[in-house]
């Protein structure tokens, strides 16, 4: 059987991904504009064509990931990388070029989401650091574990196994 990695449909699978994805993202503000406006069924109809598009990105996904689970710690790594590299071309490149122009405003605004990138990106690997040596909701140290579902604080070496407040699993709490 052909490796679909190797093919130009796999970069095609790639791309369109990403293409959906910017649509989902141009979608999710133009919902949002819809229901500033008080067209809130046009704004449930951009949220069902969020949906579709969001599951049309899963099941092209796991064909490029020939049917195989999709990986936590893989995905995280990816969003590392995609982070580092947008903060770099916004610093690099589209800042640079917005005050050569002129636009100095501009500039600022993408070296400040640039900073934001950055920030993020070492956020991710720490999160990638403790997946990876099974500590994401252990500790050495006592720890405030917070649940992002209700906002429940708690303290301990752990995340309690459920939440005392909403009974939400420990999958919901991150270390503070």
């Amino acid at each position: 059987m052909k490796d679909i990695k190797q093919a130009q449909s796999y970069a095609n699978v790639a791309k369109e991904i990403e293409n959906r994805g910017k649509n989902m993202l141009m979608l999710n503000c133009f919902a949002e504009r819809a229901r500033e406006q008080g067209y809130f069924t046009v704004a449930a109809k951009f949220d069902s064509i969020v949906r579709q598009e969001r599951e049309h990105c899963r099941s092209l996904y796991r064909i490029m990931e020939d049917g195989n689970d999709i990986d936590t710690l893989a995905n995280l790594i990816y969003c590392a990388g995609e982070l580092h590299r947008s903060g770099e071309r916004l610093r690099d490149a589209f800042s640079k070029t917005a005050s050569e122009e002129g636009f100095g405003y501009l500039a600022k605004v993408m070296n400040e989401i640039a900073d934001v990138d950055s920030r993020t990106e070492e956020e991710i690997k720490s999160v990638m650091s403790d997946l990876k040596v099974g500590k994401l909701y252990t500790s050495d140290s006592e720890s405030r574990w917070q649940c992002i579902k209700c906002g429940c604080s708690c303290e301990g070496k752990s995340a309690p196994e459920f939440c005392p407040l909403c009974n939400s699993q420990k999958g919901f709490f991150i270390r503070r």
